[in-house]
C-alpha cells in the first residue's frame, strides 16, 4: 500500500488536484472503500515544499568611466550647421519663386484664354465687313477683274516691295506741301 502511494503522481492546475497518474498500478478488480465512498477523486495533501535557496547575487558593478569636459566646438560641426542651414533656405526660396512662377503662368493663361476668345470675336468681325462676293461682284461688274477659263494661265507678279499710302492730312497747309517734296525726292533717288 505505502508502495502504491509513492507510485502515484498528481497533475495539478494551480492549487486544484486531479485525478492521481499511477505508475504501473496493476488492474484491482474491486475499488477501494474510499473510492466506493467519494467516487474516482481522492484527494490527498501534498507535502509542503521546501523553497529552493538561491545563491545571492551581486549587482552588476559598472566600470568607472572618466568624463572629459567639452573643450571647444569642432569646426566641422559648425562649418556642417552652416552647409545645412543655407540649403534649408535655398529650399524655402527656391520653393518661393516656384509657387510665384506657377501663380504667373495660371494668371497667364487665364489672360491667354480671353485674348484668344478676343481675336476670334476680332477675326469674325474682320470677315464681316469685307464681304468677297461683293466685292467680286463690283469688280466683275466695271471690267476691272476677269475671271480665268479653263485654257488660261494666270501669274502674279509681286517682285515690288509693299508700300502704304497714308491719305489722313494730306493736302493741307505747309505740312502736305513738304510730304510732297519728300516723294518727289525719294522718287528720283530710286
Amino acid at each position: 500500500m505505502a508502495e502504491q502511494r509513492r507510485n502515484r503522481r498528481y497533475r495539478t492546475s494551480g492549487n486544484v488536484a486531479y485525478q492521481p497518474e499511477v505508475e504501473q498500478e496493476p488492474l484491482r478488480a474491486e475499488p477501494a472503500r474510499r473510492e466506493r465512498i467519494h467516487g474516482n477523486t481522492v484527494r490527498r495533501q501534498e507535502p509542503a515544499r521546501r523553497p529552493s535557496i538561491q545563491p545571492r547575487r551581486r549587482p552588476a558593478r559598472r566600470p568607472d568611466v572618466q568624463v572629459r569636459t567639452q573643450t571647444a566646438v569642432a569646426p566641422f560641426a559648425v562649418v556642417g550647421g552652416f552647409a545645412v542651414l543655407v540649403c534649408t533656405l535655398l529650399l524655402v526660396v527656391s520653393i518661393a519663386q516656384l509657387a510665384v512662377a506657377n501663380n504667373d503662368m495660371v494668371e497667364l493663361r487665364g489672360e491667354l484664354a480671353d485674348l484668344q476668345d478676343e481675336g476670334r470675336v476680332l477675326q469674325a468681325k474682320y470677315e464681316l465687313v469685307f464681304d468677297l462676293e461683293a466685292i467680286e461682284k463690283q469688280f466683275l461688274s466695271n471690267g476691272s477683274m476677269v475671271r480665268a477659263r479653263a485654257g488660261q494661265t494666270v501669274y502674279l507678279d509681286l517682285s515690288e516691295p509693299d508700300s502704304v499710302v497714308y491719305y489722313d492730312g494730306a493736302g493741307e497747309g505747309l505740312s502736305a506741301l513738304l510730304q510732297r517734296a519728300e516723294q518727289y525726292l525719294a522718287n528720283l533717288l530710286s
